[in-house]
C-alpha cells in the first residue's frame, strides 16, 4: 500500500503544479502562450499517468482499499471532463465563461477526490 500512497502523493504534487500553471494561463488571457499551454498539457499527462498507475497498483493488491479506488475513479472521470473542456477552450477563439467554470469545477472535484484517495490509502481503507 506504501507504493500506492507514494504514487498518489506524487500525482497530487503534479496536479498542484498543473493548477498553478493553469491559473497563470487563465490570467494571461487569449491567445494563450504556446509554452504555458505545452507545460500545462505535459503536467496533465503526468497527472493522468499517476492516476492510472495508482488504479493499477490498487487492483494488484489483494486487500486494496475499496474507497481509495472509488475516489480514484471519480478523479479519472473529472480528469477526462477537464481535458475535454480544456481542448474546447483551446479551440474556441472567444473566452467562454461556462467553459472556464466547468474547467475550474472539474479541477476542484479532481483535487478533492485525489485528496480523499490519499487519505483512504494512508488509512488502509
Amino acid at each position: 500500500m506504501e507504493s500506492v500512497l507514494t504514487s498518489l502523493v506524487v500525482t497530487g504534487i503534479f496536479m498542484a503544479m498543473a493548477a498553478a500553471v493553469g491559473s497563470r494561463l487563465g490570467r494571461s488571457g487569449k491567445p494563450y502562450g504556446f509554452a504555458k499551454v505545452v507545460i500545462h498539457i505535459i503536467l496533465f499527462i503526468l497527472v493522468l499517468s499517476g492516476v492510472i498507475a495508482s488504479i493499477y497498483k490498487l487492483q494488484l493488491i489483494t486487500d486494496a482499499g475499496q474507497y481509495s479506488q472509488m475516489s480514484l475513479y471519480v478523479t479519472l472521470l473529472a480528469l477526462l471532463t477537464n481535458v475535454a473542456v480544456g481542448i474546447k477552450m483551446i479551440v474556441v477563439k472567444k473566452t467562454n465563461a461556462k467553459l472556464i467554470t466547468t474547467h475550474k469545477v472539474s479541477t476542484a472535484i479532481m483535487a478533492l477526490s485525489l485528496i480523499v484517495s490519499i487519505i483512504f490509502a494512508a488509512s488502509g481503507m
